[in-house]
């Protein structure tokens, strides 16, 4: 009870309590002498030019090397190699061919390719041009070969053609070959230099596998697409093409079996032109073409001129 009567004191004591809120008279000032002064004056010209200089002055110089010894000169001669061990060409060797089918099957055959090589005039079915990377592509297909056979140029003539071409470039030029149908197969995935043991290659694939359908692998790449295909990964500067200008495609039927719907030379010219702006080639190109119809006469015409080429009918 005292505690409480205590408090009760205090509250009625704190009622009278005032709180006085009064400014100063006068705010505070804060006063004081300065006792260090800096110039902030630039260096002049000499003095950067001079400090310049230290930073960029010569480095020592480091011992130079010396020999304590010379190398001996006595070293043996050189073994005597046996005499004609030169006289064949190298290209007509065995080694020089296993040399090229090694390079071929690792990639360095592409790198090769790469590599300036030499000008060679061509001519096929009459035809002259000139190029250093030529690309020879035929269509084997039974309606091609029908109609060559009705102008007179029969499968072994255009082998001999294709053939003769090749034997008669230049060792520097660079050379390919593609057979088509429907299917596609090549002489090889890369040019070949036109060496005397690759012309003699060439010449026996094409009598013995430029005949008939080569097996489609590619469904999504069929006929004169996957020709041309073929052809422009060799990256030519020059290309031949044999057909009869029927720019058929297989399809599937629905209930089993194929069928073969022409596609137009604009759409394959448009095929074309987008393979050659994705690889930056522009390459002439000119074709050889079997019992044209009119239609397929001015397609291939205008092919042909798109490309700097021509033309060649029987």
């Amino acid at each position: 009870m005292i505690a409480l009567g205590v408090q009760c004191v205090l509250l009625l004591a704190s009622v009278f309590v005032i709180v006085s809120d009064e400014a100063p008279g006068e705010a505070a000032v804060f006063q004081g002498e300065r006792a260090v002064s800096a110039s902030a004056e630039a260096p002049r010209r000499e003095q950067r030019v001079r400090e310049l200089k230290r930073r960029m002055s010569r480095p020592k110089t480091f011992q130079r090397l010396a020999v304590e010894a010379e190398m001996r000169s006595d070293l043996p001669l050189a073994p005597v190699l046996p005499a004609g061990v030169f006289d064949s060409p190298i290209e007509n060797s065995d080694l020089m061919r296993d040399a090229v089918a090694e390079m071929a099957d690792s990639g360095l055959m592409e790198f090769a390719t790469g590599l300036e090589s030499g000008v060679s005039s061509a001519e096929f079915f009459g035809v002259r041009d000139q190029g250093r990377r030529i690309v020879i592509v035929v269509n084997t297909s039974a309606s091609v070969l029908g109609k060559a056979r009705q102008r007179g140029v029969s499968i072994e003539r255009i082998q001999d053609e294709a053939a003769s071409l090749v034997e008669g470039l230049e060792a520097g030029t660079l050379f390919g070959i593609v057979q088509f149908s429907q299917g596609v197969r090549s002489f090889s995935p890369h040019l070949a230099p036109a060496i005397g043991g690759n012309r003699t290659l060439a010449a026996d694939w094409i009598r013995a596998e430029m005949v008939g359908n080569p097996p489609i692998e590619d469904d999504r790449l069929l006929g004169h697409e996957a020709a041309f295909a073929a052809a422009l990964e060799m990256r030519p500067d020059l290309i031949f093409f044999v057909t009869d200008g029927s720019l058929n495609r297989r399809e599937r039927k629905v209930g089993g079996g194929f069928r073969y719907p022409k596609i137009s030379f604009d759409a394959l010219a448009r095929f074309v032109d987008e393979a050659l702006v994705a690889s930056g080639l522009n390459p002439r190109l000119h074709f050889i073409g079997f019992a044209l119809g009119e239609t397929e006469r001015e397609g291939l015409t205008r092919l042909a001129s798109r490309y700097g080429g021509g033309l060649r009918e029987f």
